[in-house]
Parts: structure tokens; C-alpha cells; sequence
């Protein structure tokens, strides 16, 4: 195992991934991690705060002499060490370190921008209450056309580390993508305090209107992707908007009740539903220790709850429940193999429209939640499909 924590481990292996897109030194990455002791939450926002400073430092220099490669890299670490820091402590969202360590990432990444290879802009969509920020990346400055995939991240993603998960994949086949912050993810939840929503297609929708406002998006080929919990936005968002001609779910997300039910039997559940102060003072002693509070916190945070109790009520609205029968377009379900998200199955038996189901088995390296370490392999997997759906590769035009 990468840490002897195994939440520090996973996260770990999260920023490991950023090196396929210059977001990530492995070896700086490793020794960062190496300095944290297992569960030391403020050890963890410490050092990373201390290697993203370094790394913006390394920025500026090579900025400074004109060295746009590496000043694209160095700041492109500095935002991924940045997010790494405030992870563990984003169940108190008015901490200080979560409010600055966002700031942080978002002014890196952006930083960043003007040194890269292809086009990117910040975007700021209309929405209530709070805009969604996101970027639109383009392979060229060209106003033709070309197909265009939105990327949807997950519970605790954010819009500047989605080009980890796909971007580049869409660049490198001449076409655009838009990653974006909605209700509960990062600028909107952090400084805005918008907290998720299950109805994901009001998303969904101001989404591809802004998209289609564009030149260069061709609106016959539109497509969407959602990584982990963005498997269940992005189906949730094709149930109520018919505009998009492909969809990828990684890996399916029927709904985020099921997980907890098993932990109540009817009578209790029942209980829980209207309210019963005895069911939730019990539940409320999940919080205890400080790897609960992280983990359930974090999640009541993003979606707007005070108490666990409250919590599992709203996760009942978060279902695809008599609704994934309305997605329409061609859609991919995949799986990394032991995706512990995963409820690839139940959503794939339940669409009607043309669909196909592809596991990536642990034995080919691309097991674990998201595919893991895997990433080549499952845009290999993702983008063949996609290819076959929304247009034929175009070659890649230099900015």
C-alpha cells in the first residue's frame, strides 16, 4: 500500500495520477505523503501546503526566464499539491485552510493557463444560486466546430483537477472539453456555500445551453462523462436533457441510499424517515472519531446537512429510480474491477437505450474505484466508444 493510512493511501494514489498530465511528480508526490503520520489530517494539509508552495515557486522562476513547459508543469503541480492539502478538512467548511487552500488551487491552476499547448479559458455559467465555474479546453483558437465532451467530476472534485480525468484524451483527438464545478464542488460550495442538488439535469441543462451558445462546438456532438460520483450527475442530467448524443457513466450510479439501508431494518429505517429524535440520536454517534467525522462530515458539508440524521433523509432524493428509463442517447457503463461506487449492474440492466457495459479487470492494472492508476486504459476504453459516436478523430492543432 502506497500509506499505512488507507484513506491517505487512496487520496495518494489520486494525485499519483496527475503525472500523466504534468500535474504530479512521483517522486515529490511520494515523499510529501511519506512525511505524514496515518491520520494526522493537519500534518497532511502542512506538508502539501509546504510542497505546492515550493512548486509555485518553481513556477514563477521558470516563468520568469521565458520557460513556458516547465512553468505549465510546475504550476499545474502547485493547484493538484494545493487540492491535496485542505482533503481531510472539508468537513468544517469555514476553516481557514479550506477556504485558502481552494483559493490557492484555483489561482495555480490558473496560473498555469497561458503556458499550456492548447487553449484554455475559465468559464463562469449562470446559475442559482451560484455560477458554475469550470474551464472550456480547446486543441485550437479555430471557431470550426468539433465535438465536445463535458466532464463531470465527482463528490469532492474539483474543476481544475478534471483534466486528469479525460481532457487530455478529448484534446488529444481534436476535439473540446468543459469540466465544471456544480452545486456542492468546489468554488460554489467553498464560497458560495450552494450546497449539491439531485436533480442534476437543471444542471445538466444550463450546462449544454451554454455550450451550444458556442462556435466552435458542434452541437450534433455532444457528449458527457461523469467519474465517480459524476456517474451518477452525469445519468441523472441525461434523464432530463435529450441534447447530449453519448453518455459515460464511470462506473454506474443507481442511487446512494442503498449503501446505508443495510444498516436499519424496516422498522428503524421507517423511524428514521419521520424523524424519530431516539434513531437520530443514535445515528448522530457515527461522527465519532476523527476518520467518521472526515468522511460522513465532508459529505453533509457538500450536501448541505447538519446532522446525520438529516443526511441520510436527503441522500433518499439521489436515485435514478424510475427515471434511468428516460435516458435516451448511447451510453457506456465502466467499471474498474472492486470499484467499491459501483453499481455498474443495476443501472446497466435498467437503460433502454443502446448500451454497453466494459470491466476493467485488476489482473490488466485497472481495478479500483475510477480504474485507479489505470487512466490510460480506461480513456482507451471510454474514448474508442465515444469515437464511434460523436465523430471521427480530427488530428490535434497546436494552440
Amino acid at each position: 500500500m502506497l500509506h499505512d493510512d488507507s484513506d491517505m493511501a487512496g487520496q495518494l494514489e489520486r494525485t499519483l495520477i496527475g503525472a500523466y498530465v504534468g500535474a504530479a511528480d512521483l517522486g515529490e508526490t511520494l515523499a510529501t505523503a511519506r512525511r505524514v503520520p496515518e491520520g494526522a489530517y493537519d500534518a497532511w494539509f502542512d506538508e502539501w501546503s509546504q510542497t505546492a508552495r515550493r512548486a509555485r515557486t518553481a513556477g514563477l522562476d521558470a516563468a520568469g526566464r521565458g520557460d513556458d513547459a516547465l512553468a505549465a508543469r510546475a504550476f499545474s503541480r502547485a493547484a493538484e499539491y494545493w487540492r491535496q492539502s485542505y482533503f481531510f478538512l472539508r468537513a468544517d467548511l469555514d476553516d481557514e485552510r479550506v477556504r485558502t487552500g481552494y483559493a490557492n488551487q484555483r489561482d495555480a491552476f490558473r496560473q498555469a493557463l497561458p503556458f499550456l499547448t492548447f487553449v484554455t479559458e475559465p468559464i463562469s455559467v449562470p446559475f442559482d444560486p451560484a455560477p458554475l465555474s469550470g474551464y472550456v479546453f480547446r486543441p485550437a483558437r479555430a471557431n470550426d466546430p468539433r465535438p465536445t465532451v463535458l466532464i463531470a467530476g465527482g463528490f469532492d472534485s474539483t474543476a481544475e483537477e478534471m483534466h486528469k480525468y479525460g481532457v487530455h484524451a478529448a484534446l488529444e483527438m481534436g476535439w473540446n472539453a468543459v469540466v465544471w464545478d456544480g452545486p456542492g464542488q468546489g468554488g460554489p460550495l467553498i464560497e458560495h456555500a450552494a450546497t449539491m442538488r439531485p436533480d442534476y439535469e437543471t444542471v445538466l441543462r444550463a450546462m449544454v445551453d451554454w455550450c451550444t451558445d458556442q462556435a466552435y462546438t458542434d452541437t450534433n456532438a455532444i457528449a458527457v462523462i461523469g467519474r465517480s460520483f459524476g456517474g451518477y450527475f452525469a445519468a441523472r442530467g441525461a434523464t432530463g436533457e435529450h441534447r447530449i448524443r453519448a453518455l459515460v457513466c464511470d462506473p454506474g450510479q443507481h442511487d446512494f441510499t442503498s449503501r446505508f439501508r443495510t444498516m436499519f431494518d424496516d422498522n428503524e429505517w421507517e423511524r428514521l424517515l419521520a424523524r424519530d429524535p431516539a434513531v437520530d440520536a443514535r445515528v448522530e454517534a457515527m461522527l465519532d472519531g476523527s476518520r467518521n467525522r472526515f468522511f460522513l462530515g465532508s459529505r453533509m458539508a457538500a450536501m448541505g446537512a447538519t446532522t446525520v440524521g438529516d443526511w441520510l433523509r436527503t441522500l433518499t432524493a439521489y436515485t435514478l429510480e424510475h427515471r434511468v428509463q428516460d435516458i435516451s442517447c448511447p451510453t457506456l457503463i465502466t467499471e474498474g474491477e472492486g470499484d467499491f461506487a459501483s453499481q455498474s449492474r443495476v443501472v446497466f440492466d435498467a437503460l433502454t437505450c443502446p448500451k454497453d457495459l466494459r470491466v476493467l479487470s485488476g489482473a490488466e492494472g485497472g481495478g479500483g474505484h475510477c480504474c485507479g492508476l489505470g487512466q490510460q486504459l480506461w480513456q482507451q476504453t471510454a474514448f474508442g466508444w465515444l469515437r464511434q459516436h460523436i465523430g471521427q478523430a480530427q488530428p490535434p492543432t497546436r494552440a
